[in-house]
Parts: structure tokens; sequence; C-alpha cells
């Protein structure tokens, strides 16, 4: 049985075709963009993916015309906390307000008083990111689109009613709501009444990993793939991205290296002693959990770096060659620089969204060289300060998989191992993860395969994976610089504090 998986992303979206194997044997991807407003607004206009789907399903229809082949079912997986007012058509009321839009920072800040209430029901601190209190802004300050509005849908929810006409969400999206109570994972009525949206208004809860409808005679007549296909939302993408590495299990746990940095690591249960310094959210595996780290900035630091330390040169062919040559000639430790990674404030574990970036210990004799490579090991020491925090819920990790694009500089990679002191593998087609888990999960629910392991390592026989072992020469040069990074964090903080 193929299965067509649509891939929901920022900055594109595509249709990846897998056959009952988690072989890609057709690919279509349509690149898009996030419109940015005076440095709050974020916005996204509907259409985007209302249109992009109907594309990626002609074209895989397409293509299993050409080969003789059929699709047997179909999975989504998105991005997960953007938000979009419709009506009961299923029409968006105004653009998308994405997960980087802002403008409900004064709601968030009004609510701080009710944090530890909040957290204790959803695992998650407020912020302004999550969904919620996008859609406490809609109600507050455009009335008459709150009135009109019949569902708030996530980009999935909405992408799921096109498709299937059905206002259906899952547990993964909930998760990142701040309405819903994460161990009952239903929408619950205090989270409703203080961030003052009804129940009504939401979609209906679903587990992950299960048909939540099938395809409509008028998305059948748009695309040519055929009415009745099964549906499956197969979870949000970072917990996708968690499966399709193979984190299935107690001990394992996944680190994606993009633009900013997730962290997922696995757990059977709402952890008992759960404290605000991480998200415990559903896993993309129904009834299992993830906890959840979040770094802000990770190869958008790194690229800054590049950009203001080693100014792309006319002819470059690589333009990360002169930064990444730099890294590997200074030595462990940077020669004593140290940064602080929080250029756009800091997520996990205390959501400062006020930290800011700093270099320290800098002497005459600090080159661009240790700069670029502090910035490196200061990414990689606020992972191993939040893989402390989850290993203090679960126990040891010993399965840790690490992916997205800086995995592609093998210095970075070797550069965590020594910082974890663990034992790390790197799958080479690291950037299909989020794709191969939500093939996983639908091939799990539609009867293809019993369980999400058994379908993970039948796709990963043939996939080519590089192990890094820890030097333990480096263990107490990085323990130290995590300890003083921590330190100055601290000290900076209160400063800031004092001062203004």
């Amino acid at each position: 049985m193929n299965i067509l998986v649509i891939d929901v992303g920022t900055s594109s979206i595509r249709g990846v075709l897998y056959d009952e194997k988690g072989t890609e044997i057709f690919c279509h991807q349509i690149p898009y963009q996030v419109h940015f407003i005076d440095g709050t607004h974020a916005e996204q206009e509907a259409s985007d993916w209302s249109d992009t789907i109907v594309e990626i399903g002609r074209a895989a229809t397409v293509y299993c015309e050409k080969e003789n082949a059929k699709i047997g079912g179909l999975a989504l997986t998105s991005q997960r906390s953007s938000v979009i007012p419709v009506d009961k058509d299923g029409h968006a009321l105004m653009p998308a307000i994405m997960w980087q839009d802002k403008r409900n920072k004064e709601i968030v800040d009004e609510f701080r008083g009710m944090e530890k209430a909040i957290y204790k029901l959803t695992g998650a601190r407020i912020n302004t990111v999550f969904s919620g209190t996008k859609m406490t802004w809609v109600r507050r300050n455009a009335p008459e689109i709150y009135e009109k509005t019949y569902k708030f849908c996530t980009i999935a929810d909405f992408i799921t009613h096109e498709i299937t006409g059905e206002y259906r969400t899952d547990y993964t999206y909930g998760s990142r709501s701040l309405l819903m109570n994460v161990r009952t994972r239903e929408w619950d009525p205090k989270l409703l009444d203080i961030l003052e949206i009804e129940a009504d208004r939401l979609c209906e809860l679903q587990k992950p990993g299960t048909v939540i409808g099938t395809v409509t005679e008028k998305f059948a007549a748009k695309t040519g793939l055929k009415a009745g296909t099964p549906f499956v939302s197969a979870g949000g993408d970072q917990q996708c991205a968690a499966l399709g590495h193979g984190v299935t299990a107690p001990g394992s746990l996944e680190i994606t290296t993009g633009t900013g940095a997730f962290m997922l690591g696995y757990s059977e249960k709402v952890p008992e002693n759960l404290t605000n310094n991480i998200i415990c959210g559903a896993h993309a595996i129904p009834g299992k959990y993830v906890l959840e780290s979040s770094m802000l900035t990770c190869a958008a630091l790194y690229n800054w770096a590049k950009a203001n330390f080693f100014a792309d040169s006319e002819g470059d062919e690589n333009p990360f060659e002169r930064i990444n040559e730099a890294v590997k000639q200074s030595p462990p430790g940077a020669n004593d620089c140290l940064a602080l990674p929080y250029f756009q404030g800091r997520g996990t574990p205390d959501w400062n969204a006020d930290a800011k970036g700093h270099f320290a210990n800098l002497g005459l004799n600090t080159t661009r060289a240790d700069m670029a490579r502090a910035v490196l090991e200061a990414i990689a020491l606020e992972a191993k300060n939040n893989l402390d925090i989850v290993e203090g819920y679960v126990g040891t990790i010993d399965k840790l998989l690490i992916g997205g694009g800086l995995t592609r500089f093998p210095e970075f990679n070797q550069m965590q191992s020594d910082i974890y002191q663990k034992k790390l593998l790197h799958n080479q087609s690291s950037a299909e993860q989020t794709a191969l888990g939500a093939w996983a999960n639908a091939a799990v629910a539609l009867g293809i395969y019993e369980t999400h392991s058994e379908a993970i390592e039948t796709a990963k026989e043939k996939e080519q994976v590089e192990m890094y072992s820890p030097n333990p020469a480096h263990a107490e040069i990085y323990l130290r610089k995590q300890r003083q990074m921590n330190a100055l964090y601290d000290s900076v903080k209160k400063l800031s504090r004092d001062m203004y």
C-alpha cells in the first residue's frame, strides 16, 4: 500500500509518496513564505495551503497513473501552533496567525500570574508561540471575526477539513494550545475559561495515528485522488520527526538542530515530578508522551556568525566552507571564548523572551575562529542543559539521535558527542525524518505494520547511519564551560532585572 504524506513546513509544503516498506518513490515540494510585519505580526494566507494541497494531490495522481501505482492512504504532519479562524464552510476569515507571531505578548504577560495553574494542567508554560492566546487576541482585538468564527483551526485542522470535510485535530496539536489537559487529553473547562475561548469553537480532539476522515468527492474531483481514501492525522511535525528518527521506546531521544533546535525524549506517561522547566506533550504514538525542549536560535545563530565574521566572497561555491574550516582550527573550549546563544531570547527551561546573546572571556589572542567555535559550543551546551533536565525525569538516555541542518557539519556532531558524553546516531537522510515518521504512523493505523518500531526499522534497513563517540579527554573542558555559561546567564539576567 502506497501512502501519500503531506508534510507542512514553515517555508514549504511537500507531498511524499512512500511504498509499503517506507521507501520514498515520489516527492513534490512547493515553497512559500511567511509575511513578517513590524517585527511583531507574522501572517500567511490560508490559500497557500488550500491551493498547494490540490497541486500535490494532482502531481501524485499523475505520477501514479504513469507508474500504474495506487495511493491507499493519506497522512498529514504539520507545523503546530499557527491559527486560522474559519467559518462553517471552512473559509478563512483572516490570514493565518503564524507560530512566530508575537501580537499576543501583552496577553501572555497578563496571564503570567496564572502560569502555575496553566502548567499543572497543560505541561507547558505560557508563551507567545502556542495557539490559545492567539485565539484570545482575536476575541479581544477582532471581535467581528471572533463572532463569525465557527472553528479555530491549526494549519493541520484547516487542511484536514479541506480534504475530509471534518473539523478534527489530534492531541499533538492540542498539546501546543494551552487549552488541552495533558493528562485527560480533553479541552479543559478551566483553561477555556482562563483564555476566554468557547469549547464549541475548537476542533474535535482525536488520537494521533488514527484515521480521522476520508477523501471527499469534492477533493477527489479537484485532485484525481480516489474518494473514500483514508486520511490519517499523523501528529505534529516535531513529534513525527522524533518517531521518524526512532524515538519509540524509553531511553530514546532526538535533537533536531535547524533554524531553532528541538529536543524530544520518549516518556510513557506524564512524569509525577513534572515542573515548569520542560514541555510535556502528546507523542505521535497514540497514548505516549514526549518531553520537549526548545532552543530559539541554532542554525540561525551560526548563519549570523558566518555573515558577520566570514562575509561571503564572490565566487564561493560553499558559503559555509570558510567558517567551518575556521571552527576546526580552534581547539575544544575555543581558547576560553564563551558565548550565550540567546540571540532571540531563551526557550526552555525558563522561556525568557528578554534574554540576549553575549560573548565573554575575550582577549587580544581571541580570534574569529574562536568566536565561531564558541557559538557552536554554546548551542550544544544549551542542548546539554535541556538533556540534563530530560534525564532528570525519565532516567538515562542511551539512544540519542541527531538531525537537522547543522548535522551536515561533522565537527559539530563530534562536538555534541563530547559535550553530552554520549554516543550519537546521525541519519544521513535526517531531513526526511518528519515525513517518514508520518508514514510510519499511517502504516500502523492502516494495518501494514503492528508496531511503530517495526515500521521504522523496516524503512531504515538501507539507511546509512554515522556514529559519533565521545572523547573522554574533553569531558572536563565542556563541563567547566557549561557551568561558566550558566553562571554568566544568571548574572546577566540579574543585571538586566536590576537595570530595567
